[in-house]
């Protein structure tokens, strides 16, 4: 690391002395805490620590640039250009505040762009970027739910050069890459994640007096815990919402996402068929929360009720944007205390996580620009240091949206965000991560409806097929979809 700071330290030196132009120096960007179509101004920071930290990160960046541009990317441009941006969740705590920080920032470290905020309504997201499509005005960087959608309609850039030359890049979780690919070319980008956690009822375990397990427990001993903590006479049960069929490719294989997805064919193999029978298995004896409207009705006074939400799961299988309803609304109406452990480990040793993802426009007008910006808000590691700014400047009490990159500066400031021993232990955790990927993985879609058109799913849950029956068939089906998809793809 050392070596490679000198060599982009000479790297400055000749640029300057060429009077070639180099990245201008950053600081780090005012909080604005009000939303608006369109983000310009960047203000002050009122924390002297911070001013001091946005020095040194000013000529880390101008380091960074350099070895960039060494690697290949072409230099920035100097003329005086637009690039549009357009995100979702911003009816969240901080994420306005996040978004701010992140477009200031990177306008003050590029001047000569201005970035303009697009604001898309989210319940309507993909009809309001078809209408943005129509016009011709799709934002030059946005989010996307369905990243398969947008490359169908021609709408998302082939970024696979960007990101070979991109050293940035490196940093980014390989399987969240490697997967994302569509017809082995890269349209995306990993935005941020959502781990997938296990909410530990501590209040249940001291009931039944059931020691804590360790952080680092396994599955073997998950399916034991649970096993020990169902008491269904007292409505209380070992765990719930059993996604066994998502996380189980991911810990038992070093290749495999949901439904097998490798990045290149999907697999419903002997792993998929023990994740099945086994949340078939929970089920029906009553250790996993699978329970009738009548039984919610005579336990909690609601046919409708959430029992997880009532304490009555031990172990519930969540994401992290969850962790912030527990500790409001689950405590205060269960009266339970609650633990947040990491996904227990499997035989690969790694960890599911949903992802968002982004896309840079086919039709933008500047690839290379919108490639950094992008990267400054999204995945990179300024992204990642602005967020967690304007989570700070927000007051957010529990950071959800997690980086999505393996960088040691950018954990240390999200580890520095709690003081919570088990949320700690699960970041500690996070060093290989698996993604979902309905939203990349072609012929995922089709496949879902030909499974409700021929009520796959509904004859496996009544126990009408087996797993291992219909291993093979879809394992075909889903791969046939897959080709299907691609047959299509335009040119």
């Amino acid at each position: 690391m050392k070596f490679k700071r000198m060599i982009a330290l000479v790297v400055i030196a000749v640029l300057m002395l060429t009077s070639l132009t180099a990245c201008s120096n950053k600081k780090e960007a005012a909080d604005s805490s009000n939303q608006s179509d369109t983000s310009t101004d960047a203000g002050t920071t009122d924390d002297a620590s911070a001013d001091d930290a946005s020095a040194d990160d000013a000529g880390e960046t101008a380091e960074e640039g350099a070895v960039a541009e060494e690697s290949g990317l072409e230099p920035m441009t100097t003329d005086e250009i637009t690039l549009t941006y357009a995100c979702w969740g911003l009816g969240e705590k901080g994420e306005i505040e996040a978004k701010d920080k992140q477009i200031a920032a990177f306008m003050e470290a590029y001047p000569n762009i201005t970035v303009e905020f697009v604001t898309i309504d989210q319940a309507t997201w993909a009809d309001g970027l078809t209408s943005l499509a129509a016009t011709g005005a799709l934002p030059d960087v946005f989010g996307v739910f369905s990243v398969t959608d947008a490359v169908m309609n021609q709408w998302a850039l082939d970024v696979t050069d960007f990101a070979a030359k991109d050293p940035e890049t490196a940093e980014i979780y390989p399987s969240m890459l490697t997967n994302a690919k569509i017809n082995g070319k890269l349209y995306s980008m990993p935005w941020v994640m959502f781990p997938e956690l296990v909410f530990v009822n501590k209040t249940l375990f001291e009931k039944y007096n059931e020691p804590l397990p360790s952080y680092d427990w396994t599955i073997d001993e998950f399916k034991d815990i649970a096993t020990r903590l169902s008491h269904p006479e007292d409505f209380n049960f070992g765990t719930s919402n059993p996604t066994y069929p998502d996380y189980f490719p991911a810990q038992y294989s070093d290749t495999q996402s949901i439904r097998g997805w490798d990045g290149s064919n999907y697999a419903f193999d002997q792993t998929w068929i023990d994740a099945m029978n086994l949340k078939y298995d929970f089920i029906d004896n009553d250790i996993c929360e699978w329970e009738s409207a009548e039984d919610k009705l005579k336990w909690l006074g609601d046919e409708g009720a959430w029992p997880p939400g009532y304490g009555r799961s031990a172990m519930h299988l969540d994401w992290t944007w969850t962790i912030a309803y527990f500790e409001d609304a689950v405590k205060a109406q269960s009266g339970c205390e609650f633990l947040y452990y990491p996904q227990p480990a499997g035989p690969s040793g790694r960890q599911m996580a949903v992802v968002d993802y982004s896309v840079i426009s086919a039709s933008t007008e500047y690839p290379r620009e919108a490639w950094e910006l992008q990267k400054w808000v999204t995945w990179g590691k300024q992204a990642c240091l602005n967020r967690m700014e304007g989570y700070k400047a927000a007051g957010v009490p529990v950071v959800s949206r997690m980086p999505v990159i393996n960088n040691q500066e950018v954990w240390d400031v999200v580890n520095g965000y709690t003081d919570r021993e088990d949320i700690k232990e699960v970041y500690a955790r996070l060093t290989d991560v698996v993604p979902t990927v309905a939203s990349v993985a072609p012929g995922w879609s089709l496949f879902d409806t030909w499974m409700n058109e021929n009520g796959v799913w509904a004859q496996l849950d009544n126990r009408e097929v087996t797993p291992a029956e219909m291993a093979d068939t879809l394992t075909q089906k889903a791969n046939e979809f897959k080709d299907q998809w691609l047959a299509n793809l335009p040119n």
